[in-house]
């Protein structure tokens, strides 16, 4: 084989190992009226869930990998358009038991990859989440746990949450606080707590409870899915 042909099969295949995406993460792109139909029950979900954080009681909601995708593919270019970063590109979410997984195009032409990475989360305590990662990769080159956690660390905080990365027996783990008193709410002093996270195949759910003075507590909440970034 000549040094020609070989570059000739070289580079295809690396571009395609660039694109390969792990089956846990690979999700389809939605499209259509009953992908339309989805992200419009995403939106109602997201609505009665902003709204119940600004009154005293309990709410949740379960969300559905249909729904979230649906969202993700249709409504939120819409939302968000030329104001998102080139790595949330073709977005995609997979709900798996106890972890999330996410994936989305990087680079444009011959040069674009797809990153994905897989994460376990869980709640800990009222709206304290912990995220740490167990497998990511730029294709099928790996990517360093502590550069995945980097980037959802400094988005949280752009939506203003507490972000901290920290390590266990030398893994890095990823600590998000929620904030707790909601925008624009009655200087009452109401808070919301998540108390409740459950992630099962294909299905988010959540709980929590919004608190009066009263109940001695006291937060604000983040944007809705349905606000852009």
């Amino acid at each position: 084989m000549t040094v020609g042909v070989a570059v000739a099969v070289a580079i295809p295949v690396a571009l395609s190992a660039l694109h390969a995406t792990p089956g846990a993460a690979r999700a389809g792109r939605p499209s259509g009226p009953a992908a339309e139909r989805a992200a419009a029950r995403l939106v109602t979900k997201a609505s009665t869930i902003a709204a119940a954080l600004d009154r005293a009681g309990d709410w949740g909601e379960a969300i559905t990998e249909e729904e979230a995708n649906a969202w993700l593919a249709l409504d939120l270019p819409r939302l968000a358009a030329g104001r998102l970063p080139d790595w949330s590109r073709s977005l995609a979410v997979r709900f798996h038991p106890r972890r999330v997984a996410l994936s989305g195009a990087i680079g444009r032409g011959p040069t674009s990859a797809r990153w994905w990475t897989v994460l376990a989360v869980a709640l800990e305590g009222g709206n304290r989440l912990v995220f740490e990662v167990e497998s990511s990769g730029l294709g099928l080159v790996p990517l360093p746990p502590g550069v995945v956690l980097s980037a959802i660390a400094s988005a949280a905080s752009a939506r203003g949450c507490r972000a901290e990365i920290g390590l266990l027996e030398g893994r890095p783990r990823l600590h998000v606080t929620l904030p707790g008193r909601s925008e624009g709410a009655p200087t009452d002093g109401s808070e919301y707590h998540l108390e409740g996270l459950r992630i099962d195949e294909g299905e988010l759910v959540i709980a929590g409870s919004t608190r009066g003075p009263r109940d001695g507590t006291t937060r604000s909440r983040p944007k809705s899915p349905t606000e852009h970034p």
